[in-house]
């Protein structure tokens, strides 16, 4: 048998969720969930906090993500715990582990909170009449792929307010576990929890090579593992696509001649013209120097440094009207990769 959860942002009615007894009523709005049973209100920012910690195991981690102390946090843990009349987690040499009312609550308590996020959502699009959407993007998309991209959604809607933040791949990842954006594109595959992808487009690197290169067209694998390369920061996409392919052939980064690595496709662009190296760059990142012959780009024989355009979001969030149609835009126009 369910209960009603009832809720201001559940203007069409009451959902209906199961497990918990018929004699519990709860009613969401602002900032408290109420027990009926009980009389005790139970603060949203109190839930959020546990719910955080209950997704990292850890308080530290947790308190990092949510800009407060540690002591803070724990207080409010305890807060929620003493409204509850529960304990919500054990401690663990490793961090900490949801107890068996632990779960209950964190299951109910990721419903509550999403209804309170649509709410605010909802009255924030209402009152400025314009839809908000946050993504992220690793260097090389958000770069030189997604501000046309975004250019062009603008065109065909014009009330959408996009905000773009550019990071590495790792970075990108990190901001939709922290939710500071909404959706991210990245390079290639990713395997996190809580986290779903989908494929986009592809790219490929190419081997960028001073404009007055005296070499051959292309190169065998094992002439470039000789070549001075500037490479990516580690926990760049273009990194992982190198270390990806060159993982098929039983290599690694360590057998490359890697002499500088920077966290800037322009700064490598511009050490590669001043003679300093050469490195492995997205097409998309070199076409305009190569297109006007600053630069040159070669090919290597016998791999691969394909990779593919990845949107990733929260897995099982639902996604706003603005989200459902710049997904749709992504996938049906690749071309507005430009």
């Amino acid at each position: 048998m369910g209960f009603k959860l009832i809720c201001a942002s559940c203007v069409s009615g009451a959902t209906t969720i199961p497990a918990l007894p018929p004699s519990y009523r709860l009613l969401c709005y602002n900032k408290t969930v109420t027990s009926v049973k009980g009389g005790c209100p139970v603060n949203i920012n109190h839930l959020e906090a546990f719910c955080t910690v209950a997704q990292v195991k850890s308080i530290s981690e947790a308190a990092r993500i949510l800009h407060m102390s540690q002591s803070s946090l724990s207080y409010q843990i305890q807060l929620l715990e003493k409204d509850l009349d529960v304990e919500l987690f054990t401690r663990t040499t490793k961090g900490v582990e949801l107890t068996a009312m632990g779960e209950i609550v964190y299951e109910y308590g990721q419903t509550f909170l999403q209804l309170a996020e649509n709410l605010r959502r909802d009255l924030d699009n209402w009152k400025s009449g314009q839809e908000h959407l946050i993504v992220g993007a690793s260097s090389s998309i958000g770069s030189y792929a997604l501000p046309c991209t975004i250019y062009s959604f603008k065109e065909k809607y014009p009330d959408a307010n996009i905000k773009l933040l550019v990071g590495n791949r790792e970075e990108t990842i990190q901001k939709l576990l922290d939710k500071t954006i909404d959706i991210g594109l990245i390079e290639g595959p990713v395997d996190q929890p809580g986290l779903a992808t989908r494929g986009v487009t592809e790219d490929e690197l190419l081997l960028i090579v001073p404009a007055g290169w005296q070499g051959q067209e292309s190169i065998t694998l094992e002439e470039l593992c000789r070549l001075p390369l500037i490479l990516r920061e580690e926990g760049s996409g273009t990194r992982q696509v190198i270390a990806r392919a060159l993982a098929e052939h039983g290599l690694g980064i360590a057998n490359l001649n890697v002499v500088l690595e920077l966290n800037s496709n322009d700064a490598i662009k511009s050490a590669i013209t001043a003679g300093h190296g050469v490195s492995l760059l997205s097409r998309l990142a070199t076409r305009r120097e190569i297109h006007n012959g600053s630069l040159k780009a070669l090919q290597v024989k016998g791999i691969s440094f394909r990779s593919t355009f990845t949107i990733v979001y929260p897995a099982g969030k639902p996604a706003t009207n603005l989200q459902k149609k710049f997904f749709r835009f992504l996938l049906a126009n690749k071309k507005a990769f430009c």
